[in-house]
């Protein structure tokens, strides 16, 4: 029992980290979203650190109107992390 216990709680650990990675990598398709954004210092950080944690499936950037780009990179990422998510979700009940 002690054993199933602490295999759930280490895949709700890495559940709630995903959700976490996934969240911020959606900021950052914001920022980039609106020029502007990026271009701030803060901005730029965000985009600086979600550069480690946005997987790059070579798609390109698109134009945005709002003088920014949309990052397809980024998107897939969070489908592919949350997706992920819902598989552990799953994993979890089974065990």
């Amino acid at each position: 029992m002690s054993g199933s216990n602490s295999v759930r709680s280490v895949i709700r650990i890495v559940m709630n980290l995903l959700i976490v990675v996934a969240v911020i990598d959606t900021a950052r398709i914001v920022v980039q979203f609106f020029g502007t954004l990026a271009t701030q210092s803060w901005g730029e950080a965000l985009i600086r650190i979600t550069d480690l944690t946005v997987i790059p499936f070579g798609v390109e950037l698109m134009k945005t109107p709002y003088g920014g780009i949309f990052d397809v990179d980024a998107g897939l990422t969070v489908a592919v992390l949350l997706l992920i998510e819902w598989a552990l979700s799953y994993a979890k009940g089974r065990v």
